[in-house]
């Protein structure tokens, strides 16, 4: 006789639309929870992430109910984990205990029980983990069975220990070819995979989303309406297989030996982290290796995605700066919820699953930390610092209206603008890149295979969106264009750059309240390359940002240059308005105006991205480019100005 242990994990991430997670719950974790409940001899582990715990508490009382039933009758153990999901090992080590404790303090204070388990975000693991979630009264967690391969590891159908500096911590391998069988195929199959498992005198072991219970796209129908679970339940209970929690298991069988597993997460999610050329290079030589090199094949590292993504080590970088000032004023609980909170996994990082392409979900995640620093009252004014940690200095300005980062590295550009009356990074915006599944498939029949073998189609309206842009969509970028650049061939991103200023270092100058930013560089005019000076002085005012340009013409010729400032913004269609005289687009809470452009150019900025129903088209923000034509004799100076402005009262 095989036992068989079974983990469900529910997550909805922090800032999800509340339709979203209404759905979760009809589609998926109430329909589960009710099947569940009427098969009591089936025993089973459920995690819960805290922001559906919330929601539950307040707006799912049938959910919160049955749970609490069936953890009294002892057929449920409850796990549990960081609280808002993060991934534990990018977030400071106060913050993991931290967050492990806030699940903990509230599965024992609702339901009489503090977890013997946790569930790890992604199952990122870093070997580091075992001690601070020892530390923090767990005993084990579960990990793909990747993870053991890669240490050459022989038996995944049995649990395993670890340690870090004599902390233990009891590691349960995920059987992948369960989650691919459950619940996507039929019961004669899992039956076959069942007796090879009890023939090798093993533990059939699981632990997977339960999302794919009913909210993944077709699966409410074929869980549910035409019976799957039921079946399912029934086949355990018939076929006398013993269901058993983690934690029984744990007190009843010691663990088969001692492993030293290096960092990884699932498969998938190992080939995501990649850059699209390296994805192709592995699946090339997962079709080449035998099944005995398969440790030496692991993929990236799920760190790279702060690489991969700027945007992604920008909002992770801020979460640090935010936590290290949090460890100035431990005690401020409300700042450190705040704090907790915007340390969600879900923005940093981008798969078939992952938000980093969601708006709304960086939205959030940046919210929560300007919320944390409201709660801790910060000091204004300038810090100059690497924050972001690349081996150069930002300027970093916190204001009564606006909060700035500038990166002088970076085209001295600013990569952020906080409007803190409403919360919000004005500048989240993410740019378009080239991914490895941004190519068009043979459209295969998806009915009764996982959601990761589903094939997609690109939407024929998404070709201009394949060309990825070759610089993050910062803002107060410095563009010198080709004369017969068209808007539309900006926005393509097929048009020539002709100055090398975009992308380039600047020397910064902080003077009283004011940031110099100022830089030597050349444009190119025919076959000739000249000699310009641009200096930008940004100028914070209260309730407005003013940025004033100068461009001089360092030649001994006479030049003419078509200029551009470029400007991009989280505000979507709805929320901006633009006036034709003066030109004035208001985005939402603020105005944007520039001094006398010969034209201004303004488009919504979409990427394209997949998920887990399909090629997704999202508007990120709105791109703005005011510019000008200079004719600059030799020596001669030419000056303009930016403002963005509150308009809370227009």
């Amino acid at each position: 006789m095989v036992t068989f242990l079974f983990a469900v994990h529910n997550h909805q991430p922090v800032g999800n639309f509340e339709f979203v997670l209404e759905k979760a719950f009809r589609d998926s974790y109430l329909p589960f929870l009710r099947e569940a409940k009427e098969h009591p001899a089936f025993r089973w582990t459920l995690h819960f992430s805290g922001p559906l715990w919330e929601h539950m508490v307040e707006k799912e009382r049938e959910c919160w109910d049955i749970i609490s039933e069936l953890v009294q009758e002892r057929q449920v153990e409850l796990l549990g984990g960081g609280f808002y999901e993060p991934i534990l090992s990018l977030i400071p080590t106060e913050d993991k205990l931290g967050q492990v404790e806030m699940m903990n303090r509230f599965l024992e204070e609702n339901f009489g029980t503090r977890p013997r388990g946790a569930w790890l975000a992604e199952r990122v693991w870093e070997p580091h983990l075992a001690k601070p979630l020892a530390r923090a009264g767990i005993e084990y967690t579960l990990l793909d069975e990747e993870h053991f391969h890669y240490a050459g590891v022989k038996n995944i159908h049995t649990s395993h220990i670890t340690e870090e500096e004599g902390f233990p911590l009891r590691l349960f391998p995920i059987d992948k070819k369960l989650r691919y069988l459950i619940p996507f195929r039929g019961l004669e199959e899992i039956r076959a995979h069942f007796q090879e498992i009890a023939g090798q005198n093993g533990t059939a072991i699981l632990g997977d989303d339960g999302e794919k219970f009913g909210l993944w796209p077709g699966t409410h129908k074929w869980v549910y309406e035409e019976g799957w679970l039921k079946a399912f339940l029934s086949f355990l209970e018939k076929e006398n297989i013993r269901t058993a929690t983690f934690s029984e298991y744990l007190d009843e069988h010691p663990p088969a030996g001692r492993v030293y597993l290096p960092p990884a997460s699932y498969e998938e999610m190992m080939g995501w982290v990649l850059e699209p050329e390296e994805h192709e290079i592995l699946e090339s030589l997962k079709g080449r290796i035998p099944p005995q090199a398969k440790r030496f094949l692991r993929g990236g590292f799920f760190r790279d995605f702060l690489l991969k993504y700027p945007e992604s080590n920008q909002l992770h970088k801020r979460m640090i700066l935010v936590s290290r000032e949090l460890g100035k004023k431990p005690d401020n609980e409300q700042a450190r919820r705040q704090l907790y909170q915007a340390q969600g996994n879900d923005p940093y990082w981008h798969g078939i699953f992952g938000g980093l392409y969601l708006p709304h979900l960086r939205g959030a995640a940046y919210r929560h930390l300007l919320l944390a620093e409201e709660k801790l009252n910060l000091e204004p004014g300038w810090r100059e610092l690497d924050y972001d940690l690349d081996g150069r200095d930002e300027f970093l300005r916190r204001g009564q209206e606006f909060n700035l980062v500038i990166k002088p590295s970076f085209g001295g550009s600013i990569v952020e603008i906080d409007d803190r009356t409403i919360s919000r990074n004005i500048c989240d915006v993410l740019s378009r890149r080239r991914e490895s599944y941004l190519v068009a498939r043979e459209d295969k029949k998806d009915e009764g295979r996982s959601i990761h073998e589903l094939a997609k189609e690109i939407p024929p309206q998404a070709e201009e969106l394949l060309h990825p842009d070759w610089y993050p969509r910062f803002s107060a970028l410095d563009h010198f264009l080709h004369p017969g650049t068209t808007q539309d061939s900006f926005r393509r991103v097929d048009y020539s750059e002709l100055g090398d200023f975009v992308n380039q270092e600047y020397n910064p100058l902080l003077t009283g309240d004011n940031l110099v930013l100022e830089r030597e560089g050349r444009v190119r005019i025919g076959n000739e390359a000249i000699s310009v000076r641009l200096k930008k002085t940004i100028r914070p005012m209260g309730g407005e940002i003013r940025v004033a340009y100068e461009i001089e013409n360092l030649s001994g010729k006479d030049v003419g240059l078509l200029f551009g400032s470029e400007w991009n913004f989280s505000f979507f269609p709805e929320e901006t308005e633009f006036a034709e005289s003066p030109k004035v687009i208001f985005l939402k809470s603020v105005g944007f105006q520039a001094s006398q452009p010969d034209d201004f150019w303004h488009f919504p900025l979409q990427t394209l991205s997949q998920s887990e129903e399909g090629y997704d088209i999202i508007v990120q923000g709105i791109c703005l480019l005011p510019l000008w034509r200079i004719a600059l004799t030799k020596g001669d100076r030419f000056s303009a100005e930016v403002r963005i402005k509150r308009i809370n009262d227009r």
